[in-house]
């Protein structure tokens, strides 16, 4: 028989890394410090792009799971034009050109 993990299983596992942390009250994402009894600790640069201790009530937790890494971003939430991109475009203007 296959057991579950507990919350406090999980969230060990996730200390120091970046989560994801879906409460009732909202999302919230940053690096995981701390995991109590009642609360969890997380560093967040959302607010201001400072760091921002925030203390989570476990039992306000929907779920809680790694955070997948994102590519660079332009400033209008573009990705950045890269030199994989110019490579296809100059290839685009050759075939047309023939």
């Amino acid at each position: 028989m296959m057991s579950e993990k507990t919350f406090h299983q999980v969230a060990g596992e996730l200390l120091h890394h970046e989560v994801i942390v879906i409460t009732r009250q909202g999302n919230f994402e940053g690096k995981l410090l701390s995991v109590g009894n009642d609360v969890i600790v997380l560093e967040s640069r959302q607010m201001g792009g400072r760091p921002v201790k925030l203390f989570i009530r476990i039992e306000e937790v929907v779920a809680i799971y790694r955070a997948e890494r994102r590519p660079p971003m332009g400033p209008f939430g573009f990705m950045p034009m890269g030199e994989e991109f110019e490579e296809s475009s100059e290839k685009h203007e050759i075939h047309e050109s023939n």
